[in-house]
């Protein structure tokens, strides 16, 4: 206690000798952390410097782990499992029975691939013909008109053409009735934008008049054709008819 007393009334640790170690303390600590932190961040790249590179695989395959369980159990030196032959019945015999000449149709006689091709060339030439070899020709008729049911897609949708789409006349039963009405016709327009077919699929109410006009001017409508990679095709549409009482 007196030597710690004395060396007090010296002045040895006072604010002064604090102030004086306090500073040197700071800064090393100071430099002591920022290599720690220097030391953790760079390991991971120097680590990096003394690996080889592995280059990513090409395919990676998706394997279900139930398929390694089975590949444990099979036996590299089993013989492969026989598979049994399926059993085909026996060919049944037709006997031909022999009719009248009246009774037989004539087949039509089928143009051969050669006979077709030419034929083509010869109403064409060969610069609109560009057929590849593998492609095999079949005879149609492109004038045929397709099933309602059947779609046949496009990209541009017909357009009526507005002198060639007249409208049909109110029935004088339904305008004396007072009565307003609804028809939907589905239309069949060609390459050429004519309409070749039509039925009408819902009339409300029935009866009275409103399906019998629509059908007056239907033939009489024209469209801009439908288009397909940038040739007109034929197609079925819909077109709904109101009649409203004025």
């Amino acid at each position: 206690m007196t030597n710690f007393l004395e060396e007090l009334e010296k002045g040895k640790y006072g604010s002064i000798e604090l102030k004086k170690t306090l500073g040197k303390n700071l800064l090393r600590g100071l430099m002591f952390r920022v290599m720690v932190h220097t030391a953790v961040v760079a390991a991971p790249f120097v680590a990096s410097l003394f690996e080889d590179e592995i280059p990513p695989p090409d395919r990676v395959m998706v394997i279900d782990p139930s398929i390694l369980e089975k590949l444990k159990r099979l036996n590299p030196n089993q013989a492969p499992p026989k598979i049994a032959r399926p059993k085909l019945a026996m060919p049944k015999v037709v006997i031909p029975i022999a009719v009248s000449e009246e009774k037989v149709e004539e087949q039509p006689e089928l143009m051969k691939q050669e006979e077709l091709v030419a034929a083509i060339v010869e109403e064409y030439g060969t610069d609109t013909l560009a057929i590849d070899a593998g492609v095999e020709l079949v005879l149609g008729d492109e004038n045929a008109i397709p099933g309602y049911e059947e779609f046949i897609p496009f990209e541009v949708a017909p357009q009526p053409l507005p002198d060639f789409s007249p409208q049909p006349a109110f029935p004088e039963m339904a305008q004396r009735a007072g009565v307003s009405g609804k028809v939907t016709a589905q239309v069949y327009v060609d390459k050429k934008g004519e309409v070749k077919k039509w039925r009408i699929v819902q009339a409300k109410p029935e009866k009275l008049g409103f399906e019998e006009e629509v059908e007056k001017i239907l033939p009489k409508w024209k469209f801009t054709p439908a288009i397909q990679q940038g040739n007109p095709v034929g197609v079925w549409i819909a077109i709904p008819f109101n009649f409203k009482v004025q």
